[in-house]
């Protein structure tokens, strides 16, 4: 199994959402920012390309890292 890299993924803000992309398939997760700073359980959207050799608890975990990183600005 490959380990995903930060660099594999790009965050964009739509709205009130919060959206990590992981680049080599298109798949989105897309949190929703709410009072206090608080992100909500991310949307995911299905992968336009094959996944590959990764896993995608991985891969979820490393989005949701992100997106608090990105609205914390810490590790906790």
């Amino acid at each position: 199994m490959n380990t995903p890299k930060t660099d594999d993924f790009r965050l964009e803000r739509r709205g009130d959402k919060l959206v990590v992309v992981f680049t080599p398939t298109g798949r989105e997760y897309a949190y929703t920012l709410q009072d206090g700073g608080q992100l909500s359980k991310p949307d995911v959207s299905p992968p336009q390309a094959a996944v590959g050799d990764y896993a995608e608890d991985d891969l979820r975990r490393t989005a949701d890292e992100l997106a608090r990183l990105a609205v914390s600005g810490a590790p906790d």
